[in-house]
C-alpha cells in the first residue's frame, strides 16, 4: 500500500509540475536501463503543493539519523545556527602526498589511483571504457580515517540521470551515487551531505522540467544540502524555478536550498530564491555554504536581455558582505559552489582567502589530472560533466597540515550497485513522459522538415526492390532497435520501458535528428501511428526515400540512385556517429562495424 502512495503521488506531484509551465521542455541525455532488482515496496512520499517536485522519503534503516544535518538557511543578513547536532569526534587522515609548508589546509588528491582510470581521448564520452580490458578499481577512499564530516560533491549533470547503457561498464548515474552515499553513511558511519554545482539539465524543454524536478526529488532524498545555480537553471521561466525551490520547515534536513550570492530573480533581491548562503550543521560541525555565478557566463543566459527576469552582479563586489555574515557564525568550515571559469574561481580564491574550499565549474569533463588545485590554502576542485564522478571531500579539524582530503570517485559497475529507489525515480519519470505522450506532442511541436522535402515510407517498401540490402538489415540488430528500449540489455531483469522517450526513440527509430533529438516532420510519431518507421531503417542514413521512388518509377533511374547515394566516407566521418557517439558508444569503431551491415549491389 504505500508503494502504491508512493507511486501515486509522485506521479502527480510530478504531473503537475509539468503542467505549470507547457512552453519549453528539456532533455538531457538518452538513457537506459541497468540491471538491478526491483524497487522496494517501503515508500512513502510527502505531499507538495502542484506544480512543485515530491520530496520521497525511504522508510528503510537506509535513512540518516543521528548524524543528519540540522540547518537553517540565511540570506545576505546572516542568521542564527538551530540546534546541535549529534556530535562525532574527528579523526585523523592519512594524507597520500604531503603538502607544501605554507598550506595549513591542503590535502592529496588521493585513493581513486587516477592513473588506472583508462581515458577516452578527447574528453566527450560518458563513458571511459568500452566493456573491454576493464582493470580493477582501487577500493574506495583507500587509507582514509574517518572525517569528522564527508562532503560529496557533484554538478554540471546536464540530464544524465544514468548512463545509456548502449555500451557495457560506462561510468555513471544517480543510481551509483545513491549507493556511494549509502556506503558512507550505513558502511562507514560517516555523517555526510551532497552539495551541487547545478547544470542539472540541458535543454529549455518540457522533458527538461520533467527531468529536473525528478533529478531535485532524487537529490532531496540522497541529502543534498544546497545546489548552485547554472546556465541551465536560469534559462528556465523564473516562475517555474522558484515553484521548484522547496524550503520545508518542518525537516530542513530535507531542504535542499537554490544558491547564489550574485543573481537576483525578478528585481527582487529579498524574493528567497536563491538565497544568498546557507548553513549546515552535522556531526557537531558547522560548514558555511554559498555559491555565485560567472559574469563570464552571462551570455548564456542572455541576462542582458532578460533584465527583468534575472540581474547578475558582480560577484566580487557582492562576495564580502555574504561571507562576512556567514563567518559570524563561527563556521568550521567555509565552502563557495562556483558555477563560474576556472580563472575566475581562481580569482575568487586569491581575494577571498578564508574560503577553505571551492568546487568549480569549467573544469574537463573528466578531470583525472590537476585536482585538486590550490590557491594559496584554498582548495579548489572539479567533478566533471554528465555525472560520471563525484568528488568526496573528508573534513578532518584536528590535522595542522591535513583539514581537508579529496578523491575524485569514477562511478563505476564494480564498486557501486544500482539503487532500487534510484531506479524507481526512473520508471516513474518514464511513466510521466508515457502519460503525456511527449513524444507525439511536444516533439512534434518542434519538428522540422526532412532534407529535400521527401517523405519517408520504412524499410518494407525499400524491400519491394532492394531484397538483398533489406535480408542484410534484417539480420542486424538495427532491425530491432526499438524492441532494445523495451526489453533492455539480454538477461536484464525488470527493465524500464523507454518507447516514451523522445531522447531514447531519436537513435532508435526512424525520421529524428539524433543530437538535437527532434523529429522530422512525417518521422517516427507513435507505435499506433507509425509503426512501420520503428528501429533503424535505411532511411536513416539514407535519407527519406518517396522521391527516390517516384523517381524509379518515372525511370530516372540515375536521378534516383543519386537521390539516395551515400559514400562510404560520409558514413565514417557523420552518419554513424550521429548516435553511435562518445555518449552511447565510447568503444565504436566504424572500420570494425562496418562490415556486420555493409550491404553490396543495387538488386
Amino acid at each position: 500500500m504505500k508503494a502504491l502512495w508512493f507511486r501515486a503521488g509522485f506521479a502527480v506531484l510530478l504531473l503537475g509540475g509539468a503542467l505549470t509551465v507547457l512552453t519549453g521542455c528539456e532533455n538531457g541525455v538518452r538513457s537506459e536501463t541497468q540491471a538491478t532488482p526491483p524497487p522496494p515496496s517501503s515508500q512513502s512520499s510527502q505531499a507538495a503543493p502542484a506544480g512543485q517536485a515530491a520530496v520521497v522519503r525511504d522508510d528503510s534503516p537506509s535513512t540518516p539519523t543521528s548524524s543528519e544535518p540540522r540547518v537553517t538557511e540565511q540570506e545576505l543578513a546572516g542568521g542564527t545556527i538551530a540546534g546541535e547536532a549529534s556530535a562525532n569526534a574527528p579523526t585523523s587522515a592519512s594524507g597520500a602526498r604531503t603538502p607544501t609548508a605554507s598550506s595549513s589546509k591542503r590535502s592529496t588528491l588521493a585513493g581513486d589511483q587516477m592513473a588506472q582510470l583508462p581515458h577516452p581521448g578527447n574528453g566527450a564520452s560518458a563513458s571511459t571504457t568500452s566493456g573491454r580490458n576493464v582493470r580493477p578499481r582501487e577500493p574506495l577512499l583507500k587509507g582514509w580515517k574517518r572525517p569528522a564530516v564527508a562532503i560529496v560533491l557533484t554538478g554540471e549533470q546536464h540530464g544524465y540521470f544514468e548512463p545509456c547503457g548502449c555500451t557495457e561498464h560506462q561510468l555513471g548515474g544517480m543510481a551509483r551515487r545513491a549507493d556511494l552515499f549509502r556506503i558512507l553513511r550505513e558502511e562507514r558511519k560517516w555523517p555526510v551531505f551532497g552539495l551541487d554545482l547545478g547544470g542539472m539539465i540541458k535543454r529549455n524543454r518540457q522533458q527538461s522540467q520533467l527531468k529536473f524536478q525528478t533529478l531535485l526529488a532524487a537529490h532531496r532524498e540522497l541529502g543534498y544540502q544546497a545546489m548552485a545555480l547554472g546556465p541551465e537553471e536560469l534559462r528556465f521561466d523564473p516562475y517555474y524555478l522558484l515553484s521548484q525551490h522547496q524550503v520545508d520547515p518542518d525537516h530542513p534536513e530535507r531542504s535542499l536550498a537554490f544558491l547564489s550570492a550574485n543573481v537576483v530573480l525578478l528585481g527582487t533581491p529579498d524574493l528567497g530564491t536563491p538565497l544568498r548562503s546557507k548553513l549546515v550543521q552535522i556531526g557537531g560541525i558547522k560548514v558555511a555554504v554559498t555559491a555565485v555565478f560567472g559574469l563570464s557566463l552571462k551570455a548564456k543566459v542572455r541576462a542582458d536581455e532578460r533584465s527583468d527576469e534575472i540581474t547578475v552582479e558582480d560577484p566580487l563586489k557582492v562576495l564580502p558582505d555574504v561571507l562576512s555574515a556567514l563567518e559570524k557564525n563561527k563556521p568550521d568550515l567555509l565552502v563557495l559552489l562556483s558555477h563560474a571559469s576556472l580563472e575566475e574561481s581562481r580569482t575568487f580564491a586569491q581575494r577571498f582567502p578564508q574560503i577553505d574550499l571551492i568546487l568549480s565549474a569549467g573544469g574537463v569533463e573528466d578531470p583525472l589530472s590537476d585536482n585538486p588545485r590550490f590557491v594559496g590554502d584554498t582548495m579548489i576542485v572539479t567533478v566533471g560533466r554528465k555525472a560520471k564522478y563525484a568528488g568526496v571531500v573528508g573534513f578532518y579539524p584536528g590535522q595542522k597540515d591535513h583539514k581537508l582530503r579529496f578523491e575524485l570517485v569514477a562511478l563505476d559497475d564494480q564498486r557501486f550497485q544500482d539503487s532500487p529507489r534510484m531506479r524507481q525515480y526512473m520508471r516513474l519519470y518514464q511513466e510521466q513522459l508515457r502519460d503525456l505522450k511527449l513524444a507525439e506532442t511536444e516533439a512534434q511541436k518542434l519538428a522540422v522538415q526532412p532534407p529535400g522535402g521527401a517523405k519517408f515510407v520504412g524499410a518494407e517498401r525499400c524491400g519491394e526492390c532492394h531484397t538483398q540490402a533489406f535480408e542484410v538489415w534484417e539480420s542486424t540488430p538495427h532491425s530491432h532497435a526499438f524492441e532494445s528500449l523495451i526489453h533492455g540489455r539480454e538477461g536484464e531483469t525488470d527493465p524500464i520501458p523507454r518507447i516514451y522517450d523522445p531522447e531514447c526513440l531519436a537513435c532508435h527509430v526512424v525520421g529524428w535528428k539524433p543530437q538535437d533529438v527532434v523529429p522530422y516532420r512525417g518521422g517516427y510519431v507513435s507505435q499506433e501511428k507509425t509503426p512501420h518507421l520503428k528501429n533503424v531503417q535505411c532511411e536513416n542514413c539514407h535519407g527519406p526515400g518517396s522521391r527516390h521512388i517516384q523517381l524509379a518509377e518515372e525511370e530516372n533511374l540515375k536521378a534516383a540512385r543519386r537521390e539516395m547515394r551515400v559514400t562510404l566516407e560520409t558514413a565514417r566521418q557523420k552518419l554513424c556517429y550521429g548516435c553511435h557517439d562518445l555518449d552511447n558508444s565510447p568503444g565504436f569503431d566504424f572500420d570494425e562495424y562496418w562490415p556486420e551491415i555493409e550491404h553490396k549491389g543495387l538488386d
